[in-house]
């Protein structure tokens, strides 16, 4: 009898604890209702670590409410962060159910529920963050919105749902933090759905580009482009990309394109002059840097690439001359090589006008003046030379 006693007398005192443990859910969840974040608190921090309550989905579906309420009062830097994290401890709790296996979801719909008004609070976590630069929160905050959008329990109140803004939020915190695996997946997820547009497939160049992972870089603009194809940043940088890795037939192929989707770009004229000027054809590279020129007379880069041109060809038009036995065709050969080396004075002039102490010009003006002998012009750039 004493034996049984003492059994019953046990059970009891397990009880009451539990009954303890869970009074402090309901002694938080009253504290919050009287707006004492700070008090509901210490009640529910009590019912999270204890053995008879640190189980209970209803426990952290309370704490997460709790903690909302303390990171909307500023009481809680990291409030709302924490309260994602204890809704997502509920919907773990309540998809295994109690020791025996039994009241799986029980908790279900009024965890939905809860989750509908706290996106918005974990939106504006994601922003206020991103605001303040800590990009590390923002990410935390934007994905754990993304994740919740995509969970049963909110698909089955609300649908589903894809905020395809967050998804670009998430990935330019994640590009700004320089979390690059979170980065990539988002802006992934962006040009998969086509949100952000251009600035997205751009964005992740520039990821790449800063990580050092060449490798992924054609396919992303590639892909960019077939996405954007009126997007002529897309189509500059892959353009690029082919020239800078020495890919010049599918360069000239997009340069191509390009030209007949903007033919007033004067940019797309200058690289296809650069991509023949490389593959020593003078007459392709010289009609295209024309019309460049033709477009904008003031494009720098084309003047001066021009007076170079011109300059190397009357290089090896007097290597040609300076190999001819015969003095009168040395003569002659050599004309056409000094009418060549006079034909990019003007170019190179005109490029100075634009850059006036942009040393290379001058140097090579430098040079011209010297052999035609145009002494007072020679001394004039000399002169600017050492200034520089």
């Amino acid at each position: 009898m004493m034996k049984k006693t003492v059994l019953f007398l046990a059970a009891v005192l397990t009880f009451s604890a539990a009954i303890a443990q869970n009074g402090k859910i309901t002694t938080a969840t009253t504290l919050l209702d009287q707006g004492d974040a700070v008090k509901a608190k210490e009640a529910i921090d009590a019912a999270m670590v204890h053995e008879k309550s640190k189980n209970n989905p209803k426990t952290y579906i309370v704490a997460a409410k709790v903690y909302t309420k303390l990171g909307q009062d500023g009481k809680d830097d990291k409030g709302i962060i924490k309260a994602y994290e204890y809704y997502q401890k509920a919907i773990e709790l309540d998809k295994k159910g109690d020791a025996k296996g039994k009241k799986i979801g029980k908790y279900k719909k009024e965890i939905g529920q809860a989750l509908l008004f706290f996106g918005n609070q974990l939106t504006n976590a994601g922003v206020e963050a991103f605001n303040k630069e800590d990009f590390a929160t923002a990410v935390t905050a934007f994905d754990g919105l993304l994740r919740l959008n995509e969970n049963e329990y909110m698909v089955e109140i609300q649908g589903e749902k894809l905020d395809t803004a967050i998804v670009f939020n998430t990935a330019l915190a994640a590009y700004n933090g320089k979390n690059w695996e979170m980065a990539e997946k988002y802006f992934d997820k962006a040009i998969s759905v086509k949100y952000g547009g251009g600035d997205a497939v751009l964005l992740m160049h520039q990821m790449y580009a800063e990580k050092g992972d060449s490798a992924k870089m054609g396919d992303n603009l590639i892909r960019g482009f077939e996405t954007y194809p009126e997007d002529n940043r897309i189509l500059t940088q892959l353009i690029n990309y082919y020239l800078e890795t020495k890919q010049n037939d599918k360069a000239l192929d997009y340069l191509n394109k390009a030209i007949e989707s903007d033919k007033n770009n004067p940019s797309f004229y200058y690289a296809r002059a650069v991509l023949n000027d490389n593959s020593k054809n003078f007459d392709a590279a010289l009609a295209d840097y024309n019309k460049c020129l033709e477009i904008d007379s003031e494009y720098f880069n084309a003047l001066y690439n021009l007076g170079v041109m011109y300059f190397n060809k009357g290089v090896e038009q007097m290597n040609v001359a300076n190999a001819e036995t015969d003095f009168k065709k040395f003569e002659a050969k050599k004309a056409i090589a000094e009418a060549t080396f006079k034909e990019s004075l003007p170019f190179f002039e005109r490029a100075t006008s634009i850059k006036p102490d942009e040393a290379a010009v001058l140097e090579s003006l430098k040079t011209l003046y010297y052999r035609f002998e145009m002494m007072d012009k020679y001394k004039e750039v000399n002169e600017k030379l050492k200034a520089l």
